[in-house]
């Protein structure tokens, strides 16, 4: 019998909550503690699951073999830190850090130190966007949506790190282009930084993204177009549905097609990846390298934005 992964979780607000269930259900792990500067919300979550309870994350230190990080973005870089440099295997919600300068110092510590560092990039495991995998060749035209109300939980970032970059990973992950261009706008609405945004990126291969995310809309939407020379997939995160329209052989005329898509929650497929991924030392669907190249992109919209600014 495999001895139980070890496991803590830091962070246990809107999604950190779900970690925890999950991580404490999940055959071959063992939750030993989680972790949340607010006891309020912390305690709680660990008197469900019967574990122990900490303010600070260092309590954690010699009682995991992995974590996960569920805390603001301003925080990845040093919890992720203190923790692969103490030889423990890191799950960090995205982005990977704010800045490029940290998504690269955590690659050279996981690499020197051979571990497994996975960015929290849950789209990819969607069941819908697994099957749309499959079926994607040539992307010309890709179409992203993603809007939903404004929430307080999420203050020290804009749109683009917050909603903007999931779509920004899963574009570059069908494209598999160099970029030649890109043109963004955005604006404040609620916040000091960018609550509604919009970015135009042109790949070297011809393929055209166009990417939209806000934060200030009254749905939920989250949304996936990709148009081919033979084909156009409609997908929709929310409800994990797919519909496909083609042309019909030797027929001037389109088939539609609903797809059939075995459904599963994201969240745990990609946690039980991680744990696959550190017993089977596996490189993770989505590794550091997708979340720094990620992060990349998400910063040169940025900029673009605020030269716009600036030029008002």
């Amino acid at each position: 019998m495999e001895t139980p992964i070890r496991i803590g979780v830091i962070g246990t607000g809107h999604l950190g909550k779900h970690h925890a269930r999950i991580l404490a259900s999940m055959p071959g792990t063992q939750l030993v503690g989680v972790v949340d500067v607010n006891e309020a919300i912390g305690k709680p979550i660990a008197d469900t699951y019967q574990v122990p309870f900490y303010r600070d994350f260092k309590s954690l230190d010699e009682k995991v073999d992995a974590v996960t990080v569920v805390v603001p973005t301003s925080l990845h870089y040093e919890v992720s830190k203190f923790f692969l440099q103490r030889n423990v295997h890191t799950f960090v919600e995205k982005p990977i850090t704010k800045t490029l300068e940290e998504a690269h110092d955590l690659l050279k510590i996981a690499g020197d130190k051979q571990l497994t560092l996975q960015v929290g990039h849950i789209e990819r495991f969607n069941a819908a966007m697994i099957r749309l995998q499959s079926l994607t060749e040539e992307p010309r035209f890709i179409e992203c949506q993603r809007m939903g109300p404004f929430s307080k939980r999420i203050s020290d970032v804009g749109v683009v790190l917050d909603l903007m970059i999931h779509d920004i990973d899963i574009v570059l992950s069908l494209v598999r282009s160099k970029i030649a261009h890109i043109d963004a706008v955005g604006i404040p609405v609620l916040t000091e930084n960018e609550d509604i945004a919009n970015a135009h990126i042109l790949f070297e291969n011809g393929c055209i993204a166009n990417l939209t995310a806000s934060r200030i809309s009254d749905e939920v939407i989250r949304k996936l177009r990709i148009f081919e020379f033979d084909k156009y997939c409609s997908l929709d995160y929310v409800n994990q549905a797919i519909t496909l329209r083609r042309r019909a052989e030797r027929e001037e005329k389109i088939i539609k097609e609903e797809l059939e898509i075995h459904k599963a929650e994201p969240l745990r497929l990609e946690l039980e990846h991680f744990i696959t991924c550190i017993r089977e030392h596996k490189k993770p669907l989505v590794t550091i390298e997708d979340g720094k190249n990620a992060l990349e992109v998400a910063m040169e919209i940025l900029e673009t934005i605020k030269a716009g600014w600036k030029n008002r």
